[in-house]
């Protein structure tokens, strides 16, 4: 493998290697998966998201120009099951308690999931598998094979890819791929005994590899790739090693700087390293290097500058089918947990969760208000799209690249 920006240090993986172990796991199953659906019926699924999503930001500048901030959702994220076999330790149900410490009763049955669905797309274009660990759950291939006929886009699967390439090998995971527009990767650092720390993980260049078999399978398979990083403070070098490499491959780069609970890390707005790899970011992304995101919200997000949160743009669903509503991570007020399956449709279940807590006002530090700072990618994302409402030409080229199905290489 060929590298220019990235720089291979002691202790990172030997990259021949895993890239040729990599090719030859897709040279094997490559040929079981099912193809990805094109031709009309794709047209139409993807068409009929736009639809969706066009229709909802008509109805949105209404609902903001009169004062009303329960807007109609971008896509929801799902947290399919509470199960991880990482540690790592940053990561939390954005409440303070990590997944693998919480009760797992009460996880969602395939019909139940099928089930939320279908209610959800009444009033979403697009969905966002999470966990814990998604692809822990067996039947993750069904529910994205629904999404799919539901006319979801983009389906949306965040991942720690640990198992991928055995899943891979399974028959019932071979559509999997196929239905599946965007893979995220969570991936902090390339130096090997750091992810075995990090993740209490014995094995770390097993993801690795796999990030390299996932994109060798990105162009047949048509998904988007992309790298999610979270920057934490003394580590900021680790994640310029991501950064680096992932423009070096083509794939798509999301910046997260590290948050405690719902607050950014008081200690990386000190960083100088922090500060100079932000600048550096968004001159990659000057120069047209796959990093996800406009350059204002990069901006806002790495310099953790005040934003226009709202959550109901991007509801979180838990593993239990219940809507934190309207923030999970809300610290002054608890959120209401609203069973999404008591609904028949978004609008029915909005108009409740409005009447529990109205969310008009509701991000800032007030007793009332809840009390959070967070710094998370997607709460800059719904910034972004509040800003879009006041501007909408604002948002013509961040809805283009969100909407990619593929990502592409570095320039040239």
């Amino acid at each position: 493998m060929e590298f220019h920006l990235y720089q291979p240090r002691a202790g990172h993986p030997d990259w021949r290697c895993l890239d040729a172990e990599a090719a030859e796991i897709a040279r094997r199953v490559l040929p079981g998966l099912a193809a990805p659906r094109g031709g009309v019926r794709e047209w139409l699924r993807r068409v009929h998201s736009y639809a969706t999503a066009a229709h909802h930001f008509v109805a949105n500048r209404r609902l903001l120009q009169a004062g009303r901030e329960d807007l109609w959702p971008l896509y929801f994220i799902w947290t399919l099951l509470r199960t991880c076999n990482f540690r790592c330790p940053y990561c939390d149900d954005h409440r303070g308690q990590r997944y693998p410490d919480l009760p797992k009763a009460g996880t969602l049955s395939t019909a139940d999931g099928v089930q939320l669905l279908r209610i959800l797309r009444t009033g979403t274009p697009s969905v966002y598998f999470s966990g814990g660990e998604p692809t822990l759950r067996k039947d993750l291939p069904q529910l994205t094979r629904v999404a799919r006929d539901l006319d979801y886009f983009p389906i949306i699967v965040n991942t720690n890819a640990c198992v991928i390439d055995r899943l891979l090998e399974r028959g019932e995971w071979r559509t999997w791929l196929a239905d599946t527009d965007i893979v995220i990767v969570s991936l902090d650092a390339l130096h090997l005994p750091t992810l075995q720390r990090m993740w209490a993980y014995a094995h770390p260049e097993r993801v690795l590899r796999n990030l390299l078999l996932l994109h060798r399978l990105a162009g047949p398979m048509r998904f988007k790739l992309m790298v999610n990083t979270v920057i934490q403070p003394d580590a900021v070098e680790h994640a310029r090693d991501v950064l680096d490499f992932a423009n070096d491959l083509g794939i798509w780069f999301c910046p997260v700087p590290l948050n405690t609970g719902p607050t950014v890390h008081r200690a990386l707005a000190a960083d100088r390293a922090f500060l100079d790899l932000g600048t550096l970011i968004l001159q990659r992304k000057a120069e047209g290097y796959p990093i996800s995101g406009s350059p204002r919200m990069l901006r806002r997000l790495l310099r953790s500058e005040p934003l226009a949160c709202c959550n109901t743009l991007k509801p979180h669903v838990d593993y239990d089918g219940h809507l934190f509503w309207p923030c999970k991570a809300s610290v002054n007020v608890a959120p209401a947990r609203i069973d999404v399956l008591q609904f028949e449709d978004v609008e029915s279940l909005y108009g409740y969760a409005v009447k529990q807590i109205d969310p008009a006002g509701f991000h800032g530090p007030g007793e009332r208000q809840c009390g959070g700072n967070c710094n998370w990618a997607q709460n800059y994302a719904t910034d972004a799209y509040v800003y879009g409402l006041q501007h909408p030409l604002s948002l013509v080229g961040e809805i283009a690249e969100f909407l990619q199905s593929r990502g592409h290489g570095p320039p040239p």
